[in-house]
């Protein structure tokens, strides 16, 4: 069991690996892309009809497809103001309940978001601009994943619970803000 549990860990983690570095080149492409739909407009005066909607398509891809790998990494915005204040112990068990409620909503948003998605497949549904591309492709991002954060979270939690079981909790609290910046004052 503890076998297929490992399999089925690695298979999460890859499949958020290649979901999330997809995502990054996501974002890279709808730059381009935006910067070639003002180029073709500004420069060559000709009409553009795809581009403005394929780069939010693939920002859509970014934030739901790319969000279980940030999950991965413990990247997920966060206020520390109290975690850094509990002992190492109590604020592991509130990041575990924490992520109990966010997998929690997940799934729930998952639930409700692939009927949404079916139903624009059985309807053929496409948009309504001069490019109408169908919009099961965009409206597959969102169940897939929050589908894929809600199994992330689980490896999360599963992980974290099994830390805290070793005793493995780290006695400093990890603080979450970039860069402490000193500014100073001038006369």
């Amino acid at each position: 069991m503890k076998k297929f549990g490992n399999l089925l860990t690695r298979i999460i983690n890859g499949l958020s690996w290649i979901t999330g570095a997809i995502a990054a080149l996501s974002i890279v492409a709808a730059a381009l892309i935006v910067t070639e739909g003002v180029i073709v407009r500004k420069i060559f005066g000709a009409s553009t009809i795809w581009q403005i909607e394929a780069s939010v398509f693939l920002l859509i891809y970014a934030v739901f497809v790319g969000a279980p790998l940030v999950q991965k990494h413990e990247h997920h915005l966060n206020v520390d103001l109290v975690l850094i204040h509990l002992s190492p112990r109590a604020r592991e068990i509130t990041l575990i309940v924490v992520s109990i409620i966010a997998c929690f909503l997940s799934a729930v948003l998952a639930w409700y978001a692939w009927p949404m998605w079916w139903e624009s497949v059985v309807e053929n549904a496409h948009s309504e601009s001069l490019w109408g591309p169908p919009l099961w492709v965009p409206y597959f991002f969102l169940p897939f994943g929050i589908s894929l954060l809600f199994l992330q979270y689980i490896v999360h939690i599963i992980q974290k619970i099994a830390s805290l079981r070793r005793d493995e909790v780290s006695g400093a609290a990890k603080r979450f803000e970039l860069k402490e910046i000193e500014i100073s004052e001038t006369d």
